[in-house]
């Protein structure tokens, strides 16, 4: 018998194919990324982000290189079933524009060693690789920055101002006036993580995904949705907007659920094989982010929901 690892998909798709179209919708949204910086911010902002991504890349195949010799394996044929890149491209869409190079470095190390390979490579691993190396940067290198933009982030600011809880419609307008109104938000033309604000973008990106088999549909839909429900409240409407609508959009719009909703909590490798487990998995990692948010004195929730979540996948 012929024995392959996960994922394990009985379709036409190929993981190859997954992995070739997943790797340029990725790197769609970094171009996006750096057209906005570099019109926005400069073109050594763009620069720094190139610089933040071959740093990763470079990172990843020395690692699982160095891997493939000690396994004695052919490092070629390694690095080309490992799809080490994928993971390198979306820490580096995750991490802020003022991230240093050495945290980037140091975070793909441990999110290509420690979450990848130690457990056996691509296919074995528990935990998604990415969403540990920004948990790295998170815990150890929050405080680095090279200076390039000194403007606070909405999702920063919503949490240690706001308490996610914008009182009136007059202090939502303060908020959201400094990052273009809800368009703005929706847009992403505001510094952020490098990838994670373009939501409109990924939104479509994601439909694209959906409609051609590389992603289940139902794992963004239920998660985001979930989210949505979960933050249906009877504060003032906004403008005539009741709060049923403005108060959920205001959190999928911020920080990177609709990011982790397309591109990570639909990892083939760390989410469940059944239609019925991946609703449960989105679910609970919607609700998980809810309770971060709201509840946990941290700023952002999907990254470590998606974390969580990864261990119950094989319970």
């Amino acid at each position: 018998f012929t024995f392959h690892v996960s994922p394990s998909i009985k379709n036409n798709l190929s993981t190859q194919r997954i992995m070739k179209e997943l790797s340029l919708s990725l790197l769609v949204v970094f171009v996006a990324a750096l057209i906005y910086y570099a019109s926005a911010w400069g073109a050594s902002a763009a620069l720094h982000c190139i610089l933040l991504l071959a740093c990763s890349l470079i990172t990843t195949f020395v690692c699982e290189s160095i891997f493939a010799k000690i396994m004695k394996k052919d490092v070629k044929t390694f690095l080309k079933s490992s799809f080490g890149w994928v993971t390198a491209i979306i820490l580096t869409l995750m991490v802020p524009v003022n991230m240093s190079c050495y945290a980037v470095i140091i975070a793909t190390v441990f999110a290509i060693v420690l979450a990848k390979l130690l457990f056996g490579g691509f296919g074995q691993n528990i935990f998604n690789p990415a969403a540990v190396g920004r948990a790295v940067i998170l815990q150890a290198f929050t405080g680095v920055s090279v200076g390039l933009i000194s403007q606070a982030t909405p999702t920063t600011v919503i949490a240690s101002t706001y308490h996610w809880l914008p009182s009136n419609a007059t202090v939502l307008d303060s908020f959201l006036s400094q990052y273009g109104g809800f368009a703005g938000l929706a847009l992403g033309t505001y510094p952020g993580s490098i990838g994670e604000t373009f939501s409109i973008l990924i939104l479509i990106i994601g439909v694209v995904l959906a409609l051609r088999q590389i992603i289940d549909w139902r794992v963004p839909v239920v998660y985001l949705g979930t989210i949505f429900v979960a933050l249906i409240t009877g504060i003032d409407s906004y403008h005539g907007i009741p709060a049923v609508i403005w108060y959920p959009l205001l959190h999928l719009l911020t920080g990177g659920v609709i990011f982790g909703a397309v591109f990570m909590l639909t990892d083939p490798v760390t989410s469940p094989t059944s239609a019925s487990g991946r609703v449960v998995f989105a679910m609970g990692a919607a609700i998980l982010t809810t309770l971060v948010r709201l509840k946990a004195n941290l700023p952002e929730g999907c990254l470590y929901s998606i974390l969580l979540m990864n261990m119950n996948v094989g319970i």
